[in-house]
């Protein structure tokens, strides 16, 4: 039987779900049809623009390395043998299926679409633009992150420094393909949604099919 908490975290995961599904349609819609929002892409680089300077630059270069998509699924790997280590199989499992499914839809969408990225990127850039791969990878990573060692802690004021962290990781990485001109604001919205979208797709399957599984469930965990 699924418990109340089972419950709540699966109507969380489909609200996500709905969402982030929704928005992801409203982009893809405007490209299908025609009408890309090309307006609100040429403002948001306008203003990033004017905001661009050395020191931040620098910074925003670091970001973006730290961030790709290769590096998230090496980070990732390595917390999935972490909640091995301490036997939580379950997480290990989600980590690993919600990064290959947010890459295969991103592969699937880039491939589809052929985008092309802005003239004037700051770092050198290959392949199409839409959606970004950072974006979708970062938020996919960050959201699983948070989920799956949420419960790692009894105290609040962690809880909320992990959620913090892994939102501002996930925000800076997307901010910072926008601001070295490697990808279109949308394409970061959309790599966004596509990330959410992933996560919560899978989310939702395995605590329908594998929350009540115990032997995947951790043992025992510090809690700090």
């Amino acid at each position: 039987m699924i418990s109340f908490r089972n419950s709540s975290k699966n109507i969380l995961f489909l609200l996500v779900y709905i969402m982030s599904g929704l928005a992801l349609a409203t982009i893809i819609g405007g490209l299908v049809t025609g009408t890309e929002l090309t307006p609100f892409n040429t403002t948001i680089e306008e203003v990033i623009v004017h905001l661009r300077q050395p020191v931040l630059t620098t910074f925003m270069i670091w970001v973006t390395n730290v961030g790709s998509p290769a590096l998230l699924l090496f980070f990732s790997l390595f917390l999935a043998i972490v909640l091995l280590i301490h036997r939580d199989t379950y997480d290990a499992l989600l980590y690993v299926v919600s990064i290959i499914i947010s890459f295969i839809a991103l592969l699937v969408l880039k491939d589809y679409f052929h985008l092309a990225r802005p003239d004037a990127a700051l770092v050198g850039v290959s392949g199409w633009s839409f959606p970004s791969g950072h974006a979708t990878v970062a938020t996919a990573f960050f959201f699983t992150t948070a989920y799956s060692f949420f419960d790692w802690t009894k105290s609040t004021l962690n809880k909320t420094l992990l959620v913090l962290g892994c939102v501002v990781g996930g925000g800076l990485i997307s901010f910072s393909r926008i601001y070295l001109g490697a990808h279109w604001s949308l394409d970061i919205l959309a790599g966004i949604a596509l990330g959410f979208l992933s996560v919560s797709f899978v989310a939702l399957v395995f605590n329908v099919f594998l929350e009540e599984r115990s032997f995947l469930r951790r043992k025992g965990v510090a809690r700090v």
